[in-house]
């Protein structure tokens, strides 16, 4: 502890002097004075401690600015040093550069004097060699076989190619000139060696007779010599076609040159022989135009293609021959067209459809579609035949419309083509006596249908699957109206030969031709006093579905748009233009002259026409008129009472007065209207349904005909007796007897079942079961008959459920038939469509 103290108080000496001097006795502080001096002393030395280390520093910081002004003039004089080598350096450096691009340029010197030296002698060289190439030119043991004759001309089309590159250079015309004259001399000679092979090939072949040019051998004679004769030229025009690539004309002009000769010497030698070819295929098929058409075009098209072959091993084949060198293509059309010159007399001269659209079937298909498909590289034959099919489609058309209107249009029936039904009962009377002896002996009744029905439509029936309804008469196409045949023959024939387009419009013409002749037949049955009036709708109707059916597999659409100019606007306008007369000369936008040019301008429009849509629009406004005449003539009395009933309920005023006090109402005379009406059901609805049977031979078309006369039957008699319920006593009632609508359908339904159980279904029944015994077909005929009655009155009772005033739900009070129906009508024909083949004895011209 003491060293400790002492220690202390050691450092407190050391620093502070005034503690010094005051322990030491040294001062005294004795005043206050004294002790603020002591005090003043002891902060400096206080003061002094502490800025000790800082004045160290100091000192430190002073000796090493010392030593580093002396580091600073050490790199003053490096840096001095280094600037004084990089000066020496960039000196040395741009001498030894500028020595470089002196060596480089002396060199660039040396490089184009050395080309200019190259191109000078090149220069000299094109200039040098015109009066030697013209030297050689001019040798008399030089020709075109020789091996120097090649190389002379790629010499000459060089320095040719050389001095049209090089326009400007002195004397370049003039050498230009010459080298063109070696030129022309040079393909001179090989033109006139061309020239003189194909002259001569030409004379050796023309040394057999012509006048037996159709011998094979002569034409074998024709394309030997000529093959013997092209390798002897062939290199030659191979060179030429490959030179004809360049600029230079020369050569092109003496591939064509070449291609001249060759074509004239072949047409001198061809065209005589082909005439006569074709002269003797026409005086061989004098009356067979369509094996004078495939005999022709199948010698023109061997000519043609051993042509094509023939000027292959002359000039080079290319793909689109015709294209890069038209001259063949003008020859061989040359040598077509005198076919061509042959067949257009006689076309235009062939009146028959049949045979018309054979040859266009023939032009079309075999010669166009298939034999000009495979020769690709013909076109000039498929020109002239094109032409030709044109040609024979156009005397088709023209044809086809003056056949239009002479023999379906104008056609003017026969008093056996309007015998209905006379001829259908007659031919249902052959077909039953036929089938009765086939029953007989045992046959089947396919054989027995084989001989009544045409194998068209057994054929069509079972590929199309449809069942043959029955062996009437109407399924046979020989029962078809002549313009109705007619119709769909030309459209089958037409349907092959012609664009869709050109067939839809003669399409529409022939049916719109086809329906105002079936329309003029029909009326014409029905002002016959012998008929009905529903012999003759019967009629037409029989003949529309047939139309329908037979035209629904084309696969086409029987649409035509054609096109008017409508004139109401430029009436209109005139009657603007008189109604505002003070208005002409007005100077305001209500000018009435400006308005009437204006509006003047007549308008276009636009009609679709369609045939299919015509034909069923015909169908249903017939089938209307024949549910409506056969109703009115069932129920005219009824009908007539019902009309006045219904006059007299709106104009009676008093309700008290009764419907019986009339004359024309009483009891008696109403009793005498239903009774009468009835008769007429019991006799009228029976011979209505056998004439639709035998008209229409179709179950399923004879109800739907016939469910509208049924409805307007229920209809009227529903009316009748709320009548009858209203204005009349029961006892009344009771006198009148007027069936109820039970009664009345019972009624109907025994007529039907009558109907239905005639003889002929009976016979086609027993002909169906031929191998059975009589007792079992007796039973089944029976129960199918008893089946369809039973059907029957089951249709009419659920019909039957009707209130008073309506109708059946599928027709119109007035006895229309819905599109939906008229669509499920049929004929019971087979559809044959495009592939209808009527009986042989149609003969159309």
């Amino acid at each position: 502890m003491s060293d400790g103290k002492d220690q202390v108080n050691t450092n407190t000496s050391q620093l502070f002097p005034a503690f010094n001097q005051l322990e030491g006795g040294g001062s005294s502080i004795d005043t206050g004075q004294q002790f603020l001096q002591w005090l003043h002393q002891v902060e400096t030395s206080l003061v002094a401690e502490q800025s000790l280390p800082y004045q160290r520093f100091i000192r430190e910081l002073e000796r090493q600015l010392v030593v580093t002004s002396g580091l600073e003039k050490e790199v003053g004089d490096s840096l001095a040093l280094l600037e004084s080598l990089s000066t020496q350096y960039c000196m040395v450096s741009e001498k030894t550069t500028s020595l470089h691009l002196a060596c480089q340029h002396l060199l660039e010197e040396q490089t184009k004097l050395a080309e200019v030296d190259r191109e000078l002698g090149e220069r000299l060289m094109v200039f040098q060699s015109a009066d030697k190439v013209a030297h050689k030119l001019t040798s008399p043991t030089l020709s075109v076989q020789s091996e120097t004759f090649l190389p002379l001309l790629s010499t000459i089309d060089t320095s040719m190619v050389y001095l049209l590159a090089h326009p400007n250079y002195r004397e370049s015309p003039a050498y230009l000139t010459k080298f063109r004259a070696c030129l022309t001399r040079a393909l001179e000679m090989v033109r006139s060696h061309v020239k003189r092979v194909l002259e001569t090939a030409t004379s050796a072949a023309s040394q057999q007779d012509i006048s037996g040019a159709v011998n094979q051998s002569a034409f074998t004679l024709f394309y030997g010599k000529f093959r013997a004769a092209a390798p002897r030229v062939r290199h030659l025009i191979a060179e030429a076609e490959r030179r004809a690539s360049n600029s230079l004309t020369e050569y092109t002009t003496l591939v064509q040159d070449l291609q001249s000769t060759y074509l004239a010497c072949r047409m001198e030698l061809l065209q005589p022989s082909v005439k006569s070819a074709v002269a003797q295929l026409v005086t061989v098929h004098t009356r067979d135009h369509t094996g004078l058409v495939r005999a022709g075009c199948a010698f023109l098209l061997h000519v043609c293609e051993d042509e094509y072959q023939l000027h292959s091993l002359f000039f080079s084949e290319e793909e689109g021959e015709e294209d890069t060198r038209p001259q063949l293509g003008e020859f061989l059309e040359r040598l077509c067209l005198v076919l061509y010159d042959n067949l257009r007399p006689l076309i235009i001269h062939v009146t028959h459809l049949e045979t018309l659209a054979e040859l266009t079937s023939i032009l079309r298909n075999e010669v166009v579609g298939q034999h000009c498909a495979q020769h690709t590289q013909l076109m000039a034959f498929k020109r002239v035949a094109t032409q030709m099919l044109a040609d024979v489609q156009e005397r088709l058309v023209y044809r086809t419309s003056v056949y239009i209107r002479s023999d379906i249009l104008g056609y003017s029936p026969a008093p056996g083509d309007l015998a209905y039904p006379e001829k259908l009962e007659m031919m249902e009377q052959i077909a039953e006596s036929i089938q009765q002896e086939q029953v007989m002996r045992g046959h089947s009744r396919q054989n027995s249908t084989s001989s009544v029905v045409s194998a068209t439509s057994m054929e069509v029936g079972t590929i199309t699957g449809r069942t043959y309804s029955g062996n009437s008469p109407a399924d046979l196409h020989g029962m078809w109206y002549p313009p109705v045949r007619r119709t769909l023959l030309t459209l089958s024939k037409l349907y092959r030969c012609l664009e869709k387009p050109i067939f839809t419009g003669l399409s529409q013409e022939v049916l719109s031709a086809c329906l105002e002749s079936v329309a003029s037949a029909a009326s014409i049955i029905s002002d016959n006093p012998a008929k009905s009036k529903a012999d003759g709708q019967l009629f037409e109707i029989k003949h529309l579905l047939i139309l329908r059916e037979q035209i629904a597999p084309f696969q086409v659409d029987f649409k035509v748009k054609e096109t008017s100019l409508d004139f109401g606007k430029i009436r209109n306008a005139a009657v603007s233009l008189l109604n505002h007369r003070s208005d002409i000369l007005s100077m305001n936008g209500n000018n009435a002259l400006l308005e009437f040019l204006l509006d003047s301008s007549p308008g276009v429009q636009e009609h679709l026409r369609d045939s299919k849509k015509d034909v069923d629009r015909r169908l249903k406004l017939i089938c209307e008129q024949f549910i409506g005449d056969t109703s009115s003539s069932i129920l005219s009395s009824v009908l007539n009472f019902n009309s006045r009933v219904n006059t007299f309920l709106t104009m009676r005023g008093d309700k008290a007065v009764k419907l019986s006090t009339q004359p024309w109402g009483d009891t008696n005379t109403t009793k005498g209207y239903v009774a009468e009406t009835v008769r007429k059901i019991k006799q009228m609805v029976p011979l209505v349904q056998r004439k639709m049977q035998l008209y229409l031979a179709n179950r399923e078309t004879e109800f739907i005909l016939f469910r509208p006369v049924r409805s307007n039957i229920l209809s009227a008699f529903v009316n009748l007796l709320a009548t009858l319920r209203a204005e009349y006593s029961f006892d009344d009632q009771t006198i009148i007897g007027c069936p109820t609508q039970e009664q009345l359908a019972a009624l109907l339904a025994s007529v039907m079942v009558v109907h239905v159980s005639n003889r002929s279904r009976a016979i086609t029944s027993s002909s169906r079961e031929v191998s059975e015994s009589p007792e079992l077909v007796a039973r089944k005929m029976s129960t199918k008959s008893v089946k369809f009655q039973e059907s029957t009155e089951e249709t009419e009772s659920n019909s039957d459920t009707i209130e008073a005033g309506s109708v059946f739900s599928d027709t119109t009070s007035n006895g229309d038939v819905k599109e939906s129906e008229i669509a499920s009508l049929s004929n019971g024909n087979s559809i044959a469509g495009p592939e209808f083949n009527g009986n042989q004895d149609i003969d159309i011209v």
